[in-house]
């Protein structure tokens, strides 16, 4: 059910006229900084464009190892809002997501707010905080990110970003993602 509402939303976006498609590749390297434990996240997102707005889902997995150990796998259907404030880009994002694990299945949400400063004209640093939880209260997860990406533009529709994050609450953990965003 939730993933055909995803579907709904992803296609009804994509239908606008002035949309811009843009599809992106991101590798996530995580510390626990209780544990020790390393893992790994690939994940693949497909969204559009249209003005001031974003319209993407992501698809992702974690694993401790790769091919080995318990995976967990995420889906976010997310949405966001773009502003121009005297030269640098705040803006928000809300987020609702599925995460399956072997023992489990939830629900959760995830507000986003940021801000993107050009400091030259291919390079960008976004500065940007998230909170996450679960819908059921029985779980326990809220989590407060914290995070700073460097992008850089390779050409008008291809840009790579490298981001360190550090979050706090559910997950106490340091991590680096890196990207690469193609448009349509």
């Amino acid at each position: 059910m939730r993933i055909l509402a995803f579907i709904a939303l992803f296609i009804s976006s994509i239908t606008v006229a002035s949309a811009q498609g843009y599809v992106g590749v991101e590798y996530t390297d995580t510390e626990n900084r209780i544990t020790g434990a390393q893992s790994h996240t690939p994940a693949v997102i497909v969204g559009v464009r249209d003005g001031n707005y974003q319209y993407s889902g992501k698809a992702s997995y974690t694993q401790a190892e790769h091919g080995n150990g318990a995976i967990t796998t995420a889906y976010e259907a997310r949405v966001r809002r773009n502003f121009q404030v005297s030269g640098v880009k705040p803006y928000i994002q809300g987020r609702l997501g599925e995460q399956v694990e072997s023992t489990k299945n939830f629900s959760y949400y995830a507000v986003d707010a940021g801000v993107v400063v050009p400091v030259a004209s291919k390079v960008d640093i976004d500065f940007s905080y998230r909170y996450r939880n679960a819908f059921d209260s029985g779980i326990d997860y809220p989590t407060n990110r914290y995070g700073v990406e460097g992008a850089y533009k390779l050409t008008p529709k291809d840009k790579v970003g490298l981001r360190n994050t550090r979050s706090y609450g559910d997950s106490e953990t340091n991590a680096w993602r890196v990207a690469y965003t193609h448009s349509f």
